[in-house]
């Protein structure tokens, strides 16, 4: 054989060895961090990593707590799987939570790009849901309202009521979301703004809920020379339109309009001297109350209309996965916000429905479940849901820095951020929702059982379509 031939067959034969013999291995994504984001000192608190190996390796976690302490490499764990590790802080302060990943082949990845914040001290209840009740009375009869009060660290609140002109007592401890009702008679007519506040049982108080606006014994009208017909408008995701009518008795010379944020006592004006009958407003991402006051020569006179964009709380609710018991469709009334349960098993229930809870599996026992789109639900193996015009909604998490009055992700057709489902894991979960005709969503999620298979949820519905405002 010539040395050229020779020569040939060398290189073919190298060409084929470094192909099948000598692939590199590649090292393991940045693992995924997921924790919680406040806690009291000493709390045991549990935190989830996940990394995938581009070869399916098997791999190991360090963990570095941001207290000074790192943790050495955990025992193995299949690729893409969740490891779970508990950590304490025994000190109020702000700690930073990240981690690296090896596969078997000892390559390292880099740390997690994005830390998990965690805040450890004493902190106050969150407002209390606007009061629940009869928006007329009479006086001399009694009438229930109800509020519920969420603790970030899951603790106990005792909760009073302002019933218009007086602070009522505080009441007795109950759970973190549970319901308190409590009892009133007015003795004397007019309009009285009911708001309710929360405590620890360290003392640390909140601030006062929004108000419920309950006319007792009166007719609820307009003032003479008052603005009339007030609407709310989305003029972009984040910007608000108001509009409304003249008073049909007199022309004022202007108009002031005035806006009040949610959790806030008081109106501040946000635009004078307009002569229009709209306004657009930047709110910079804030909810709140609307209203607009008729100025004259000497007078002014101000509309009993506010109309808000404060998104409408569903309160804390048990929602079946799709094989479970009970109704498994969740949908939000246009009209009000209001969350209501629907039977899937019936294509009548097609409109009503926004999402469902789903493991994607027959049975409910998981290990995973997921918020997912009604139009998914005819197809899903879980569940015997007849064909339909059901509706089309899509899902994205929040990032592990968000909190539930962050700005939700902005849907447009373009960015697949949105999807069908989204899984409910590393709880409490916040996930967007964006409906198919335009109203923005936040589903909070606190608990997940595949032994009754029944999520534990509450959610905050923005009435106006196309607004993203979700502060609450």
């Amino acid at each position: 054989m010539s040395r050229l031939l020779r020569f040939a067959a060398v290189a073919v034969a190298l060409v084929i060895l470094s192909g099948t013999g000598c692939k590199k291995n590649s090292a393991p994504e940045p693992p995924y961090v997921q924790g919680p984001s406040k806690a009291g000192p000493g709390d045991t608190l549990t935190f989830r990593f996940t990394s995938e190996d581009p070869e399916g390796d098997n791999v190991r976690y360090k963990i570095s707590w941001g207290d000074g302490t790192t943790d050495d490499w955990s025992p193995t764990s299949p690729s893409d799987e969740e490891y779970d590790q508990t950590h304490s802080y025994a000190v109020a302060n702000t700690y930073y939570v990240k981690a690296k990943a090896k596969d078997t082949k000892d390559a390292e990845s880099d740390w997690s790009e994005d830390s998990v914040k965690v805040t450890v001290g004493s902190f106050a209840p969150k407002a209390p849901s606007r009061p629940s009740g009869p928006a007329k009375c009479t006086t001399g009869v009694t009438y229930t309202f109800r509020t519920e009060a969420v603790h970030p660290l899951g603790d106990s609140v005792s909760i009073r009521f302002f019933w218009g002109n007086a602070v009522g007592n505080w009441g007795p401890m109950v759970g973190s979301g549970d319901v308190y009702a409590e009892s009133r008679r007015f003795d004397t007519s007019g309009v009285k703004m009911i708001a309710a506040q929360a405590k620890d049982a360290s003392g640390l108080e909140s601030d006062w809920s929004d108000s419920l606006t309950v006319v007792v014994d009166t007719v609820h009208v307009n003032p003479s020379g008052a603005p009339t017909n007030l609407k709310l408008v989305a003029d972009s995701d984040s910007t608000v339109k108001l509009t409304w009518s003249a008073p049909v008795d007199s022309t004022p010379g202007w108009y002031l309009v005035s806006f009040r944020e949610v959790g806030t006592a008081s109106y501040d004006s946000i635009a004078s001297c307009t002569l229009a009958l709209s306004y657009v407003h930047t709110p910079a991402y804030r909810t709140g109350h609307y209203q607009v006051t008729s100025v004259f020569t000497s007078t002014r006179s101000t509309s009993i209309e506010t109309p808000s964009t404060i998104p409408v709380w569903s309160g804390v609710l048990q929602v079946p996965e799709l094989s479970g018991t009970g109704r498994t469709g969740f949908g939000w009334l246009r009209s009000n916000g209001t969350a209501t349960l629907y039977d899937m098993t019936t294509a009548d229930s097609a409109a009503k429905v926004d999402f469902y809870v789903t493991d994607f599996a027959q049975g409910f026992a998981g290990p995973k479940y997921y918020a997912a789109s009604p139009d998914t639900a005819p197809l899903d193996p879980g569940g015997t849901v007849p064909g339909g015009n059901w509706n089309m909604t899509m899902f994205s998490h929040l990032d592990s820095l968000a909190g539930e009055d962050s700005i939700l992700p902005r849907w447009t057709a373009s960015i697949t951020r949105y999807r069908r489902a989204k899984s409910l894991d590393s709880l409490p979960r916040l996930v967007a929702g964006y409906t198919a005709d335009g109203h923005y969503a936040l589903l909070r999620v606190t608990n997940v059982d595949t032994t009754l298979g029944k999520v534990t949820l509450e959610t905050w519905f923005q009435l106006i379509p196309n607004l993203r405002l979700i502060e609450h």
